[in-house]
């Protein structure tokens, strides 16, 4: 078994190829919007940055928990905003382009979605909710499991944010607002009827996770603005 202590070296190279396509998204992004040579000058920087975020992520239970991939897949955006903020580029533009990769790799990968909606699926989300309960890490994510009824098929409510704990010792914490509208698109994405009303990120003392498939997509959140 791959334990604390060498699960990201053993998968690195996983992780690092995903990592190459998030590369390849934002790329393009950032050389729409600042040009060739804005990009290449960037691409090593953030994937420098990457790997030394990488280098420190905390053990959360490995592939025993889900949301280890959700860990790593934010420090991929962490690495890109780091370095565009250190260059000047402003919050906003920022925030938007890494929603824009997000969006876009769910539609490149759309078997990535969650199946939140699969009743298969709710008796490991409520084992893993239990076993989230009991703090082993403390980079983890912690929350209560929802029996669903009438209005929604599963919910969540969670107090505590593996996000926000990393991109808070990297003082990010205004992009991870950025992270949390990302479950706008893969809802949509996944058909998974996703409704919340508040975030940790935004001061709220939860995320109220309601998800009931089919239904049109409602996400509250202040930095993505859809027409």
């Amino acid at each position: 078994m791959v334990d604390e202590k060498n699960y990201y070296n053993s998968n690195k190279s996983e992780f690092l190829a995903q990592f190459n396509e998030f590369c390849e998204r934002v790329g393009v992004l950032i050389e729409e919007k600042y040009g060739k040579i804005f990009k290449e000058e960037v691409m090593s920087e953030i994937k420098k940055e990457y790997e030394s975020i990488y280098g420190e992520l905390p053990y959360i239970g490995g592939d025993e928990n889900s949301l280890t991939r959700d860990l790593v897949g934010a420090a991929e955006s962490l690495a890109f905003y780091l370095v565009l903020k250190r260059h000047g580029k402003p919050l906003k533009e920022i925030g938007e382009m890494a929603y824009n990769a997000e969006e876009q790799a769910f539609k490149d990968h759309p078997e990535a979605v969650p199946p939140m909606n699969n009743p298969e699926f709710f008796p490991y989300m409520k084992y893993a909710a239990e076993v989230s309960l009991k703090k082993r890490f403390p980079g983890d994510w912690v929350y209560e499991f929802i029996e669903g009824n009438d209005e929604f098929d599963l919910g969540m409510d969670f107090t505590e944010c593996g996000i926000q704990k990393l991109y808070h010792e990297y003082d990010a914490d205004e992009f991870t607002p950025y992270l949390c509208a990302m479950d706008i698109p893969m809802s949509e994405c996944g058909n998974l009827g996703l409704h919340r009303t508040q975030t940790l990120a935004e001061g709220y003392e939860r995320c109220d996770f309601r998800y009931k498939g089919g239904r049109e997509t409602k996400v509250a959140n202040t930095v993505i603005k859809k027409d």
